[in-house]
């Protein structure tokens, strides 16, 4: 079975083509712009590679420890006064709250793992 070629975009973009020009724009308006069109809708657009893209190793391992893990759910009973602490706490650093608390646990954990460095050599068993 043929393999499919394998696509570059070129560096020129026609005007007529309707792909926006990105110079001077964000990494994140040209990713919203490809979740919404595909590279097949502009043929004229990008040419064969000869040689295949490989992503340095070094580089998916970057990529691998920043990925975020899911979260899961967790229920704590706290004090009224507590959550509302929390809340404005966090609209004054614009974050939501639970995201707030999240980011405490976390500073918690870590505080906790460089004061007791023998909690540090258990969680290498787990």
């Amino acid at each position: 079975m043929k393999k499919p070629p394998k696509f570059s975009r070129t560096n020129k973009i026609k005007k007529s083509s309707g792909i926006p020009p990105w110079a001077g724009k964000t990494e994140k308006e040209e990713a919203s712009f490809w979740d919404t069109h595909s590279p097949l809708d502009y043929p004229d657009e990008f040419s064969e590679v000869k040689d295949p893209f490989e992503f340095a190793p070094g580089l998916l391992k970057k990529a691998a420890r920043s990925r975020e893990e899911r979260k899961r759910q967790l229920t704590l009973r706290m004090g009224q006064r507590q959550i509302d602490l929390a809340k404005v706490i966090a609209k004054y650093k614009g974050l939501g709250y639970q995201t707030l608390m999240r980011i405490w646990v976390v500073e918690g954990i870590r505080q906790e793992i460089k004061t007791h460095p023998e909690i540090g050599k258990l969680l290498t068993k787990i």
